[in-house]
């Protein structure tokens, strides 16, 4: 078995791999979809992920409040899936200075609202920081993840951010990583830690894998 660290190396190579050579796309946006308040970096990756969180919450019945993520570079392109919803939870990573903050922290982002980058990716809302504790209001989290399998092993980015920040959600609360498909991989491939927080769901731009999906 690869090392966490070695496996996010080989999976960080692929992903700059594939963003080689492209860049922000003007072209217009299924009809069904709102204007992304970030740039759409793949049209087909983005709207292929906003069609799947749409109907996984669809599936959940109603979901008033998510905890999402604006996407870096890297990332499978989410810019899409923030026009989906009222409003939404986003992390803050960063300080008005620019500087990281010491535990997870988190702004309520409406449509209309102002998104700011301190210095680096990914932006972030502009308003009011909210406490680690807000994620219990979440009825719904979707996270990156580098890599994750079929019985919900997730690697992460190495910094441990949302193991640290899940342990604030309510019982039962769903959280889905979100991959590209090639990175769905077989669990024994995989590193986990008993921090490690499993994911109840997996969603690429092509389709959706429940593990604990109710």
């Amino acid at each position: 078995m690869a090392t966490k660290t070695t496996l996010r190396a080989e999976v960080r190579i692929r992903r700059r791999a594939r963003r080689a050579g492209t860049s922000t796309i003007e072209a217009p946006l299924a009809p069904e979809f709102n204007q992304s308040p970030i740039p759409v970096r793949d049209r087909a990756e983005a709207e292929g992920l906003a069609h799947q969180i749409r109907a996984l919450a669809s599936s959940m019945g109603a979901v008033t409040l998510p905890a999402l993520f604006i996407p870096t570079p890297l990332e499978p392109d989410m810019s899409l899936a923030l026009g989906l919803f009222e409003r939404a939870l986003l992390p803050v990573l960063l300080d008005e200075a620019g500087a990281p903050l010491g535990a997870p922290r988190w702004g309520l982002w409406e449509p209309g609202q102002a998104l700011v980058t301190l210095g680096r990716p990914p932006a972030q809302p502009s308003g009011e920081v909210l406490g680690a504790e807000s994620l219990k209001e979440a009825d719904l989290i979707v996270i990156p993840a580098l890599a994750a399998s079929a019985d919900g092993t997730r690697l992460g980015q190495g910094g441990g951010w949302y193991d640290r920040a899940l342990t604030h959600r309510s019982p039962g609360t769903p959280v889905v990583a979100v991959i590209f498909d090639d990175e769905v991989l077989e669990a024994e491939i995989i590193p986990a830690e008993p921090h490690d927080v499993p994911v109840d769901g997996i969603v690429t731009p092509t389709r959706t894998m429940a593990i604990n999906l109710r």
